[in-house]
């Protein structure tokens, strides 16, 4: 079931901004409409139609002949169009009516407000194995026979058992032996190194600018109005 929902506005920009916020709730362009003193014919009976009491439909009436600006919704749901329409600087008939003839500039009173969220970040630390060459020295003791000759001058007289041995053909050998280094490797572990993951919470404070607009009242000087003199 269709319900007609009610909004004044002091402005047509205003009305205007109301209507496209109805139809972007949901609302169809041609159930919203707007009453402004040029089609204010016919408004207050518009309005007892929607059910509206036929003193307050001659209030709006008025209220969109001084300058107001009527928005009358048909929403199915009446509770979230009325919410939609109090978001915005609704009028009353009788301010209006009261303040015909007024003209009102506004200047607003603005001011920025900090506020702090928290964002997951991620990070850590990373182990990577690196492989390294250095010189390394040890010691060892090495043992080693040499084979020395030695001439050794002899003037004698061979027996004759040594003189029918004197000259044959004969090989002396004698063997010396030596050591020499014989190197191995063997691998051992000789420390570790490990990542450990714990939790902690801590407070800090945030600190940034924030902007503040006032409005501050100054009188203007009086001066002469350029034109004719009364």
């Amino acid at each position: 079931m269709m319900e007609s929902v009610i909004g004044l506005l002091s402005s047509h920009d205003a009305a205007t901004r109301v209507q496209a916020a109805l139809i972007q709730a949901g609302c169809q362009r041609a159930d919203v409409v707007l009453f402004t003193a040029k089609a204010r014919e016919g408004l207050v009976d518009s309005l007892v139609e929607r059910g509206l009491a036929s003193a307050r439909a001659r209030q709006y009436a008025e209220a969109v002949a001084v300058g107001g600006v009527l928005v009358v919704a048909e929403a199915e749901k009446a509770d979230a169009a009325l919410e939609v329409m109090n978001r915005f600087e609704l009028v009353t008939p009788q301010s209006l009516i009261e303040h015909r003839g007024e003209t009102v500039e506004r200047a607003r009173e603005v001011e920025e407000r900090l506020h702090v969220g928290k964002q997951e970040m991620t990070g850590g630390k990373r182990l990577v194995t690196h492989v390294t060459e250095r010189e390394v020295e040890k010691p060892v003791t090495l043992h080693q026979e040499e084979v020395e000759v030695e001439h050794r001058a002899e003037d004698r007289r061979l027996s004759p058992e040594e003189a029918g041995r004197a000259f044959q053909e004969e090989t002396v050998e004698m063997t010396a032996t030596s050591e020499r280094p014989v190197v191995s490797k063997e691998a051992r572990v000789t420390g570790e190194v490990a990542l450990r993951k714990r939790s902690a919470e801590r407070r800090e404070v945030v600190r940034d600018t924030v902007r503040q607009q006032e409005v501050s009242v100054e009188t203007l000087r009086e001066k002469p109005v350029d034109g004719p003199r009364r």
